[in-house]
């Protein structure tokens, strides 16, 4: 029933077979492939490896503006109705757009060795370097009914690396424990899709 709380763990996210550059692919190939496992190529090991997704929201959609104004309430004597200045808000008029959060985030498990750390590192260093120029991608964000089946996505349009987490090494972690990165992204462009016959 749609009027039920929704679920946030029914999502698929994935990032795109092209998404890493192609020395990195043959580097983390080798390693990957070194010991036994279901996952052999780096796409796949990332992907298998993301904990979340942010979406952004959108604010600071008002603007105000200093006005006197006026009320109902008229003084006895002389029926001046007029109060001291005060804000006054109003719908922005700017593209809604600027209003939209750009930024999101994605959450990834830290695996043994921090391969899958070390490959985005590496990723993100290599998008910025003057030999090579990523072209922006779009990524989707696909929601699941109860049943499994995709009922809306989400379409994130020319989307590019904007940073990735910082690590902390310290002789005091010496339990192994669960951790998680996030790989920061900025994107130009939004849109929804609602599938029909859910």
């Amino acid at each position: 029933m749609l009027s039920l709380s929704p679920r946030y763990d029914l999502f698929k996210f994935s990032l795109p077979k092209d998404f890493l550059p192609q020395q990195i692919i043959e580097k983390y190939s080798s390693i990957i492939n070194s010991q036994p496992g279901v996952l052999s190529t780096p796409i796949d090991y990332l992907n298998e490896s993301i904990q979340g997704i942010s979406f952004p929201g959108i604010s600071d959609i008002l603007i105000s503006q200093t006005q006197h104004g006026s009320n109902g309430i008229q003084r006895m004597k002389d029926r001046i109705n007029t109060e001291p200045r005060h804000e006054i808000y109003y719908a922005t008029t700017s593209n809604p757009l600027d209003k939209i959060g750009n930024d999101f985030k994605v959450t990834f498990r830290q695996n043994q060795g921090l391969y899958n750390y070390f490959m985005l590192y590496e990723t993100t260093l290599y998008q910025l370097s003057k030999e090579y120029s990523r072209e922006p991608i779009s990524l989707y964000i696909e929601l699941l009914g109860e049943g499994g089946k995709v009922i809306s996505y989400i379409m994130l349009k020319d989307v590019l690396i904007d940073g990735i987490d910082g690590l902390e090494f310290n002789f005091s972690k010496i339990e192994r424990e669960s951790g998680t990165f996030d790989l920061n992204f900025k994107f130009n462009n939004i849109e929804f899709k609602f599938l029909e016959n859910i």
